[in-house]
């Protein structure tokens, strides 16, 4: 049967998979072909175009094109046309199904202008095999645009280049290069803060509810304000407020330090939109590629308080200061913060969580205000140490070489250097005694081997306090960083949650007497201390043992 049609719809479509044919394909070009067509064949009129610019053809979820469906289901057209088939579409199945069955089913015409295509026309078997050839074609060229994409992405991703289509909460595109991210002034003040409440002991729901009490924009509206067509494919209704995971997110993300983190989602492949998560160790990441908001000590005690199982009180704001640290001296599990009334007062106290929930171990049962005051005496001590260690930093230049642990090193070294000598001395002595007859050969070969072994053990040990030796000197510049968090509280009266974090990796509970506290950087203390020479009762006067 013969499709007649004279109601024409005009469909256009363009995407970045067509390359270096941007131009020929250009909407433009597609619009004055096809009314050029329609211009010089009588009986057709066009009804309606249909554009869909910027959609891939592998697939037919495009709304113009569903549009265009709708309009021949109702009547309003009944013949399509397109500048040639790709522009119908890439999918080799999808494209020969309409082609073959929907358009002769709803009784539609089909022209493709430069494949020389009318489904009216006698259909010749050339036809039969050329169009579904082309078609074939398609198909084949879209898979390999996609790879190319893909791989060129890949390339920029490794070199550090920012390729998505929105730049991060706290940063936006550089406008002189839009590979290149540069900080977001406000946004960038507002991930400070969410980071500082969090080392503040806020939990994330309370650092959400503080942010909406102050009426900041979440992450995507921020993006909408500052006219951006951001569509993040979740609703966020009426009133968007910050969510929980939208502070955790912000919390987690490495590119604050200056890190450009990507490939974390990959398209299954060119044909299916969704995309697959990447397993963590398959991220490419780069480091000092944009300027930080957040300093990486900073980050990294974050992403530590995150793993601690703490809750806020109802009546808190914050966590307690010593939330998730405290654990116990015999099983290592966390300890838990309790309180008990005696009369009209409330005592708080630390209990083992194992002990409590019946499963062995004993209570552990410290007073709260008796821990605090003992690990604030611990905090002061090591302070004191690390303030110490800073005043030995920076006269260590200054101090003869026999003043110092490099003395120590030194001493070795020459000791090791006689001691290789004497070695090679007495292995010349051995071989002299062969030569008189004074040994045997056998005896020779025994006794030169355990002195070329204890040789060998000797230049080895050399060179090892050689290199500890340089080790020593070049770390001296380095150990600053540390001694400035413990310097900012020196002044310390009380502790509180940042305090705490910052300086304290864990507070060990033995028995209700004795606690340990254990501190972030206490074997860059420790190595201070070797350097410069402090001695045992140095360090006890410090500590006031």
């Amino acid at each position: 049967m013969r499709i007649l049609g004279n109601k024409a719809g005009g469909y256009l479509r363009l995407s970045r998979e067509d390359g270096d044919k941007l131009e020929s394909n250009s909407i433009k070009n597609q619009r004055e072909l096809v009314r050029e067509f329609i211009s010089q064949h009588k009986g057709l009129s066009l009804v309606e175009e249909y554009v869909d610019d910027g959609y891939s053809g592998t697939s037919y979820e495009r709304p113009s094109f569903q549009k265009l469906m709708d309009d021949v289901k109702r009547g309003k057209i009944n013949c399509i046309i397109v500048k040639d088939l790709s522009r119908l579409g890439r999918n080799y199945i999808e494209t020969g199904r309409y082609l073959e069955r929907i358009f002769p089913m709803l009784g539609v015409r089909f022209i493709s202008i430069l494949d020389h295509y009318d489904s009216a026309g006698d259909s010749t078997e050339a036809d039969q095999i050329i169009i579904p050839f082309k078609n074939l074609i398609n198909d084949s060229y879209c898979r390999d645009i996609s790879t190319k994409i893909r791989s060129q992405f890949d390339v920029k991703r490794r070199n550090g280049k920012f390729i998505g289509s929105f730049a991060g909460y706290g940063y936006q595109k550089d406008p002189k290069d839009k590979n290149h991210l540069i900080v977001d002034p406000f946004a960038a003040d507002i991930v400070r803060m969410i980071f500082r409440l969090k080392m503040e002991g806020y939990n994330s729901q309370r650092i959400a509810e503080t942010l909406n009490d102050m009426g900041v924009l979440p992450p995507a509206e921020y993006k909408r304000s500052q006219g951006l067509n951001y569509d993040s494919g979740f609703k966020s209704g009426k009133n968007p407020k910050w969510e929980v995971v939208s502070v955790n997110r912000i919390l987690t993300n490495e590119m604050y330090v200056g890190t450009m983190v990507q490939g974390l989602h990959s398209k299954i492949n060119y044909k299916v939109k969704r995309s697959r998560a990447i397993p963590k160790e398959d991220w490419i990441r780069v480091e000092n590629t944009h300027e930080a908001i957040i300093e990486k000590s900073v980050f990294n005690e974050v992403q530590r308080i995150l793993e601690y199982d703490t809750r806020t009180a109802p009546d808190q704001n914050a966590v307690y200061p010593f939330s998730g640290l405290v654990v116990c001296g015999d099983c290592g599990q966390n300890m838990n913060r309790r309180r008990v009334k005696k009369g009209k007062k409330q005592y708080p106290y630390f209990h083992c969580s194992t002990y409590k929930s019946g499963n062995g171990c004993s209570s552990h049962l410290i007073n709260a205000d008796k821990l605090e005051a003992a690990v604030l005496d611990a905090v002061r001590t090591q302070i004191e140490l690390a303030l110490r260690a800073e005043e030995i930093l920076q006269s260590i230049d200054r101090i003869p070489e026999n003043q110092t642990f490099v003395k120590t090193i030194s001493s070795q070294i020459n000791e090791m250097k006689s001691e290789a000598e004497r070695y090679r001395t007495l292995r010349i002595q051995v071989y002299t005694d062969l030569q008189d007859g004074v040994i045997s050969k056998g005896e020779f070969e025994e006794i030169n081997r355990r002195f070329t072994e204890k040789l060998e053990a000797a230049e080895q040990k050399m060179q090892s306090l050689i290199e500890a030796k340089q080790e020593a000197m070049r770390n001296k510049p380095n150990l600053k960083p540390w001694i400035e968090t413990f310097r900012k509280y020196r002044s310390i009266e009380k502790l509180d949650r940042c305090i705490v974090v910052s300086l304290i990796d864990r507070i060990i509970v033995h028995d209700k007497n004795r606690v340990t506290v254990v501190f972030h950087f206490q074997d860059e203390i420790q190595n201070v201390i070797s350097l410069a020479g402090l001695d045992g009762k140095e360090v006890e006067q410090i500590c006031g043992l």
